[in-house]
């Protein structure tokens, strides 16, 4: 049916078609033609009245002429496109404005009619446009749903982001209560040791902080601090407990430390990337140290960090061999041994940033 536009369940709807000419005699032969054809009509003979009462109404179709006193029909065209692109525009013109017609298409003109018009011109020109409208009606409609679709979407992502958040911080939560867990086992079998792990973790952590080390990378290494000493739990109390100096072979079992806690932790996945901080936490920066004799740049830099804050607790605390120092005589040691037993950046930032003064609560 040419004289009717179809929904998107194919049902006939009547379409509302605007005609705009300053000529009456040519708006009621157009709108008798469309009329008897079952459309609505909109006759007007003045393009800002139009404009006015696009505003107002829904209008399918519009068909200006070119050609009128005071608003034109491409001023029409271009206030169309700007206000309600879907609406197809079609142009009247006479014979001798054929290229200004054209012209005006490529403006954004669905087509164009020549004067006098032909009835089935007319109408077959008029059902195209419709067609067109459906078309870009429908695309809107799509667009529309996608938006709303991707919002929907980005929605669920965000709810479900947050939901494996929580669920990762919980995680963590429980990941870290474990380690300290296992900490504190070590340190029930040293009064002496007790809260040094958990110490040694918080400054550990700040020192990674100050370093620009990421949460998930500080994280690491705070396990690494906390487990450090946990090849001790292997060691002969008697000898963890001796008020005075080691043997040679007493300090050889208490060397073996690093290696048994490195095979303690090395049987949990979970823990593999920390290894190197439990077996080389007394390595030193001049290669003197144990387990490995590992020197320099061979050294992690996580180990790096936790050999100068595990020896700065180790040194303030006290132990079953001497009482702690004095925090001035352990920050001097500290100085002396930059390069020595420490790695020169990591004396420098821990005395110039005084991280030594990084609040602890055992």
């Amino acid at each position: 049916m040419p004289d009717e536009k179809l929904d998107k369940n194919s049902n006939p709807v009547q379409a509302t078609i605007m005609i705009v000419d300053d000529e009456d005699r040519i708006r009621r032969i157009l709108a008798i033609q469309l009329q008897k054809a079952g459309y609505n009509v909109l006759s007007l003979g003045d393009g800002q009245e139009a404009m006015e009462l696009l505003n107002k109404v829904n209008v399918d179709v519009v068909i200006s002429d070119i050609r009128m006193p005071g608003i034109t029909g491409d001023q029409i065209l271009r206030y169309i496109k700007t206000h309600n692109p879907s609406i197809p525009v079609i142009m009247l013109t006479g014979v001798v404005d054929v290229e200004t017609a054209v012209s005006i298409m490529r403006s954004g003109a669905y087509d164009y009619l020549v004067k006098p018009v032909k009835k089935d011109e007319l109408l077959i020109t008029v059902h195209r446009a419709l067609q067109y409208r459906n078309v870009v009606l429908r695309n809107i409609q799509l667009q529309e749903e996608n938006i709303r679709y991707q919002k929907e979407l980005e929605q669920k992502v965000r709810e479900r982001t947050r939901e494996l958040a929580r669920a990762l911080a919980h995680l963590r939560e429980v990941h870290m209560d474990t380690v300290k867990i296992l900490a504190s086992a070590i340190e029930e079998k040293d009064p002496y040791m007790r809260g040094h792990s958990n110490r040694v973790r918080i400054i550990s952590s700040e020192m990674a902080r100050r370093l620009g080390y990421k949460e998930m990378e500080i994280e690491r290494i705070e396990y690494g601090a906390l487990l450090h000493d946990i090849g001790k739990i292997a060691i002969d109390q008697r000898i963890l407990d001796k008020p005075g100096p080691l043997t040679d072979e007493e300090f050889k079992i208490i060397q073996d430390h690093p290696v048994i806690g490195e095979r303690i932790i090395s049987k949990v996945s979970f823990f593999a990337d920390i290894a190197p901080m439990v077996r080389w936490h007394h390595e030193r920066w001049d290669g003197l140290g144990y387990p490995d004799g590992i020197k320099g740049e061979n050294i992690p830099m996580p180990v790096r960090i936790l050999n100068i804050v595990d020896a700065f607790d180790a040194m303030s605390s006290d132990r079953p061999y001497r009482k702690a120092m004095p925090i001035e005589r352990v920050l001097e040691i500290i100085r002396e041994e930059r390069g020595k037993q420490f790695a020169p950046e990591m004396v420098d930032l821990f005395l110039e940033e005084e991280i030594y003064k990084t609040p602890v609560v055992d």
